[in-house]
C-alpha cells in the first residue's frame, strides 16, 4: 500500500531550485576494498526499507498560483507507491580523476521527472579489480541534509562492512515523515517583521577561464589540530562554527580590505521541533539564516559575533532572517540587480558546520580514506559555500565555488588563508 502527502515549503522551495540546477547536494565517499556492485545494489534496497523518502518519488498535482515570479507551480507530493530502486551506475575508467568528471557531470544534472528515487548512485572504480573506490552520491535536497547525508553514508558503509548485521537493525520510520514545518511554532520571536537584510557580496572578480561549472576544494585538519581548536573555542567562549566562519572572514578581509560582510548558515531545525524527531530521521530539516558581521582583526571576536547573532537570529528572528522561501518582491527589489550585476552571486560566504558525522576509519574490509561534500552554485549562489563536517576526530572542508564568478587561484588563496589561521 501506497503512502503520499505533500512537501512542506522549505522541500518545495529545494526542489524547485533542484529541477533548476541549482543545490543539487553530492557526497562522495571514496572507500579503499574491493568492492562488488552487486553487494552496493543490496545495500541500496536495505536502504530503501529503512528510510521511507529514499523509496518516494514526486508526482505533480494541481497548479499553485502566486502574485510573484514564479507566477505558477504545480504541487509536488511524495508518493511511494510504485518508486523504482534507487539508480545504481558502475564507471570503470583507468584514469584517476574519472570521479571529479562524474562529479562535474552529476552536479549539473537535475534529477528527472518520473517514478523514480529522489537520489542516483555512481560507483566509479579504475577497473573491476580494483580496491579503490568513488561512491559518487547524487540526491534531491528536498530529501537530504548534511545530517542525512551523513547518516547515509554511515549506514551504507555499515551493510558493506556487515550485511547480517545491519538488516537486523529495525528502521526509525515506517511511513513518510512529516516535514520541518509540521513541528515547528508558526513564528518565531514576537512575530514583529524586521528590516530586510541585503546581501552583501565580494568585489566581481576577474575570472580568466569563465565556466559553468560547481568545483570544489577540499581541506583537512588532523586530530590532533582540530582538538586544539576545539580547546580554544571553548577559552574564547564561541563555537567551532563561529570559528570557522571567522577564518573565512578574516580571509575576506585581508584580501578584499572589506569591514563586513553577511553571512548564510545552514542550521538544523530538528532540536527546535515539537516533538522533536528521532535522531536518526532522514530528511531535510534546515533552514539557511543571514546574518550580517563586522570584521576586525580580532579572530575570536570575530568568531563570538558570528555565534552570537546566529543564536539571536535563531531565537528571535528567525523567520525574517531566513532566505529559504520562495521570493516575494520585496527580495526581488533587492537582490535582483546585484545578483545579475555579480555573476549571480549573492552572499560572499555560507558555512555549514554539519557537527559530528559519526563516520569512522574501518568498516570490515573496507576504508573510508576521505569524504567530498559539495552543492551545486552555478545557477545563482554564495561566492563560497564551506561545508565542515568532523570525521574521525579531524575536520574535513569541503569548499565549493563556481569557475564562471571565482578562480581557483583565489578560492584556494581565501582558502589555504582561512586553514592557516584555524591552524594558528
Amino acid at each position: 500500500m501506497g503512502e503520499t502527502r505533500p512537501l512542506g515549503e522549505k522541500e518545495l522551495l529545494l526542489n524547485h531550485l533542484h529541477a533548476h540546477g541549482e543545490l543539487i547536494a553530492m557526497h562522495v565517499l571514496h572507500v579503499r576494498g574491493h568492492l562488488d556492485p552487486a553487494l552496493v545494489k543490496r545495500a541500496l534496497a536495505w536502504l530503501q526499507t529503512q528510510h521511507p523518502l529514499l523509496r518516494a518519488h514526486i508526482r505533480y498535482g494541481k497548479v499553485v498560483w502566486r502574485r510573484f515570479p514564479p507566477f505558477a507551480l504545480r504541487r509536488p507530493w511524495f508518493d511511494t507507491e510504485g518508486t523504482t530502486e534507487i539508480p545504481l551506475q558502475v564507471v570503470d575508467d583507468a584514469k584517476p580523476d574519472t570521479w571529479r568528471k562524474i562529479l562535474a557531470s552529476d552536479i549539473r544534472t537535475p534529477i528527472p521527472k518520473g517514478n523514480h528515487p529522489r537520489l542516483r548512485i555512481t560507483l566509479v572504480r579504475e577497473s573491476p579489480d580494483t580496491d579503490f573506490n568513488h561512491i559518487v552520491i547524487c540526491a534531491d535536497h528536498a530529501i537530504l541534509d548534511a545530517k542525512s547525508g551523513n547518516m547515509l553514508a554511515r549506514q551504507l558503509l555499515e551493510f558493506l562492512a556487515d550485511p547480517a548485521a545491519a538488516q537486523r537493525k529495525l528502521p526509525v520510520h515506517t511511513t513518510l515523515p512529516a516535514p520541518v514545518e509540521a513541528g515547528l511554532p508558526d513564528k518565531s520571536g514576537s512575530g514583529k517583521k524586521t528590516t530586510y537584510t541585503p546581501a552583501m557580496r565580494l568585489p566581481k572578480q576577474k575570472v580568466p577561464d569563465r565556466k559553468k561549472e560547481t568545483r570544489v576544494l577540499t581541506r583537512h585538519l588532523d586530530p590532533t589540530v582540530t582538538a586544539t581548536l576545539k580547546d580554544a573555542v571553548k577559552t574564547n567562549r564561541t563555537t567551532l562554527h563561529g570559528a570557522v566562519t571567522a577564518a573565512f572572514l578574516l580571509a575576506v578581509r585581508e584580501r578584499y580590505q572589506l569591514g563586513a560582510m553577511t553571512v548564510l548558515t545552514t542550521i538544523d531545525l530538528r532540536r527546535l521541533s515539537d516533538p522533536a524527531p528521532p535522531d536518526e530521521t532522514y530528511g531535510c530539516y534546515v533552514d539557511i539564516l543571514r546574518t550580517e558581521h563586522p570584521i576586525t582583526d580580532d579572530f575570536w571576536a570575530t568568531a563570538r559575533d558570528a555565534s552570537f547573532k546566529l543564536i539571536t537570529a535563531l531565537a528571535k528572528n528567525r523567520e525574517s532572517a531566513s532566505i529559504m522561501k520562495l521570493p516575494d518582491w520585496e527580495l526581488y527589489r533587492h537582490e535582483f540587480g546585484p545578483t545579475i550585476r555579480h555573476r549571480r552571486r549573492i552572499d560572499g560566504l555560507a558555512v555549514t558546520t554539519a557537527g559530528e558525522s559519526g563516520l569512522r576509519a574501518g568498516y570490515g574490509g573496507y576504508t573510508l580514506e576521505d569524504v567530498t561534500t559539495t552543492v551545486s552554485l552555478d545557477v545563482f549562489g554564495p561566492s563560497l559555500f564551506v561545508i565542515a563536517n568532523e570525521r574521525a576526530g579531524g575536520l574535513d572542508l569541503s569548499v565549493g565555488y563556481t569557475a564562471s564568478a571565482m578562480s581557483e587561484d583565489e578560492v584556494r588563496w581565501l582558502t589555504d588563508d582561512a586553514v592557516a589561521r584555524l591552524h594558528r
